[in-house]
């Protein structure tokens, strides 16, 4: 045992040793590397320092594990690859690709000049024309595949293009322009060189020529127009060339060739309803195109089509195509569709929530959404607001889903149907009586937007984590929605009582002004800052409104005394605010409001003067009191007003109210002389100057006994 322990120390010491050397040789890389060479050459190796042998130990060797510090370089760093330089434009390379096929077509043309200059003369005739025509497709096929074989793949896939389509158009004149080929075998001409041009785009993996069988296979219908065919046997035809173009993507992998077969697809399916008309053969049309739509689900459902090939972008393109082509069928049989259809996708939803493949989860429930919506607005309701129930119920289900799962795109989904039914909900729908399916929806409108608030703190989504102040932020779009809706039920009440214009009005804000005040408390809660400071900024803001509003329309207005007190009612509420800012007991702090005590005080001071003149002169002409009466009492309370602005002022030492309650006597002054000594008898001017001059003289007198008005005096 001691001497298993004597030879752990002996390896131990070593150990330390080489490490100290290691260490070494570490520093002197180091300065070599941070030193600026004088010369040009390689740096000479370091020294080596001669390792102690360790001496062997019944114990098993222990392997040199690689340095976890990462200041520390490894003895061998692994090359890294160079970066490659951008190749240059080849030209020459770039005219061989597209010189060819330039030239294809300029030979076509002229081969069609030479044969329209030989048909004049009548060298070549019909028999000879169409023989010509088989033969140079021959020609272009030997030529193509001879080319391709000796390693000029480019120049021979050209004339196979030119192959294909010369057979197309070949068989075509001796369909349509000669009657030599009947429609069928006119068709099973186009096929068979449809179908060879696919082998051959399969064999060379070519998708350009996939691309040129693929133009030719939707066209030979058109080209060949055949008058036996029925809607069944082009449906059929369309349906089968689309699955083969289909599959040869697939096998091949080809990106581009997936996307025009789609498009050509829906193309030709639109211009064939254009031409012939879709009367009586709806069901055959709409049935192809689901066939079509149920291929590209099942392939893209099961994995075997790559994501680069086919997006899920175009899925939803395929399923919106879909939803316009069931609207040819006739009502009963478009809700019977779009209910399979909705049915179909939830299925597929549950299916792949139970394999819990996320990617599929988010896709078909954000398919799924709009499904259950075509569905849900394919239905002919006499009752408006019931469709806007389940169209409201289905997008917030579809967002709660979004959230509880965290699929972002049956987030999007279900916000764009809620968000559009809220927009239709706030824009139109009016509550004609308190019981009724409008004032339900809007009930259901208000309780889902809670929910859907409740859910998103609960379950955040990735691009909120960690932003909680914007979810913070939204919330006052639903206070808002909230007011609005007290508006509508407000607005309800007061059609069925005869108020006045302005007695309802004054009822309106008192409403908003008790609920806005029971909004202050959301500061207490750890999210309902914003809350608050949307309820103190619509506060504020029906001030504006009520400052602009008359007391009283018409002299037998008996609402007057109401409309004051709410107006009243409004001002002592603002000043308890403005208190409460002063003595600092406001929900924010007077610091973090950056708000001058004088400025604010200046501010309160010119609405009080605005409000007890506008009440003034709306008392005044509500009573219909004599003018003379009426600048009396309006002098007194202006003198009033200007010497309580200076008195408060003084005592708050708010320089700013009392220049403001000395420029307001001298307005007064003006006002007596100017206005008041030209307007009322000498019995009512007396009274008014002697009360004037003697109230005047006591409130100087009283100015005099502050230290800090005698140089007011001088």
């Amino acid at each position: 045992m001691r001497d298993d322990l004597e030879s752990v120390l002996q390896r131990v010491s070593h150990l330390e040793t080489e490490v100290e050397s290691l260490r070494r040789e570490v520093a002197e890389l180091r300065r070599r590397e941070t030193e600026v060479p004088q010369r040009q050459g390689p740096l000479p190796r370091p020294v080596e320092t001669p390792k102690p042998s360790i001496p062997k130990v019944g114990f098993r060797p222990l392997r040199p594990k690689e340095a976890t510090d990462p200041d520390m370089p490894k003895q061998q760093t692994q090359p890294q690859p160079e970066l490659k330089p951008q190749s240059e434009f080849n030209l020459e390379r770039a005219l061989g690709i597209w010189l060819p096929r330039v030239f294809m077509f300029i030979l076509l043309l002229g081969l069609l000049w030479g044969l329209k200059v030989g048909m004049d003369y009548g060298v070549i005739t019909n028999p000879v024309r169409i023989a010509l025509g088989y033969g140079g497709t021959g020609l272009l096929y030997y030529l193509g595949m001879r080319f391709i074989r000796n390693g000029k793949k480019g120049f021979g896939l050209t004339l196979l293009g030119g192959f294909l389509a010369l057979g197309i158009l070949t068989t075509f004149a001796a369909h349509h322009l000669y009657g030599y080929f009947s429609f069928a075998v006119a068709f099973v001409v186009g096929v068979a060189y449809i179908v060879g041009g696919l082998w051959l785009s399969q064999k060379m993996r070519s998708e350009t020529l996939t691309i040129f069988s693929a133009i030719a296979g939707f066209l030979l219908p058109f080209l060949l127009e055949g008058e036996g065919a029925t809607a069944v046997q082009f449906c059929l035809y369309i349906l089968l060339l689309f699955l083969s173009l289909f599959y040869v993507s697939l096998s091949q992998k080809h990106k581009y060739t997936f996307y025009v077969t789609f498009l050509l697809f829906h193309m030709t399916l639109l211009i064939y309803g254009i031409l012939d008309g879709t009367y009586g053969d709806e069901t055959i049309l709409v049935g192809t195109v689901l066939i079509q739509h149920l291929a590209l689900l099942f392939f893209y459902v099961r994995g075997r089509v790559a994501r680069h090939v086919f997006t899920e972008a175009l899925l939803y393109t395929n399923f919106v195509f879909s939803i316009g082509w069931i609207k040819l069928l006739a009502h009963s049989e478009e809700m019977v569709v779009y209910g399979l259809l909705a049915l179909l996708y939830i299925i597929l939803v549950c299916l792949m929530y139970w394999k819990k493949d996320s990617l599929l989860q988010g896709v078909l429930s954000a398919v799924a959404v709009f499904a259950v919506s075509a569905f849900l607005l394919s239905f002919r309701m006499e009752q408006y607001p019931v469709r806007l129930l389940l169209l409201l119920l289905n997008g917030a289900l579809g967002i709660w889903v979004g959230l509880r799962f965290r699929t972002l795109r049956t987030i999007v989904t279900g916000s764009i149907v809620y968000g559009w039914v809220a927009l239709i909900i706030v824009g139109t729908l009016r509550l004609p009586e308190f019981f009724s399916l409008e004032h339900a929806v809007w009930l259901v409108f208000l309780g889902t937007l809670l929910w859907i608030y409740f859910s998103l703190y609960r379950f955040p989504p990735v691009f909120l984590h960690g932003k909680v102040k914007r979810l913070d932020q939204s919330l006052v779009a639903g206070q808002v929605v909230f007011l609005f809706y007290l508006y509508q039920v407000t607005n309800w009440w007061l059609e069925r009582n005869p108020f006045s214009f302005a007695t309802a009005t004054h009822i309106q804000y008192l409403v908003f002004i008790c609920v806005l005040v029971a909004m202050y408390g959301f500061h207490r809660w750890k999210h309902g800052l914003y809350l608050t400071h949307a309820a103190v900024f619509g506060f504020l803001m029906i001030g504006l409104f009520l400052l602009s509003m008359e007391l009283s329309n018409s002299i037998d207005d008996s609402g007057f005394l109401f409309n004051l007190a709410v107006q009243i009612l409004y001002v002592f509420l603002l000043t308890e605010m403005i208190r409460a800012i002063l003595k600092d007991t406001f929900y924010m702090k007077r610091d973090a409001l950056k708000l001058k005590v004088s400025g604010l005080a200046v501010a309160m001071q010119i609405l009080y003067f605005l409000f007890l003149n506008k009440w003034y002169f709306a008392f005044v002409e509500t009573y219909d009191w004599e003018r003379e009466f009426v600048l009396l009492i309006h002098t007194f309370l202006l003198f009033a007003f200007a010497f309580l602005s200076i008195s408060i002022g003084r005592k708050m030492e708010w320089r700013p109210v009392k220049v403001l309650g000395v420029a307001l006597i001298g307005l007064c002054i003006l006002k007596l002389f100017f206005v008041d000594l030209a307007s009322i008898s000498i019995m009512i001017r007396a009274i008014l100057f002697i009360v004037v001059g003697i109230v005047g003289l006591v409130y100087s007198r009283t100015l005099l006994k502050e230290p800090e008005n005698e140089e007011l005096e001088e």
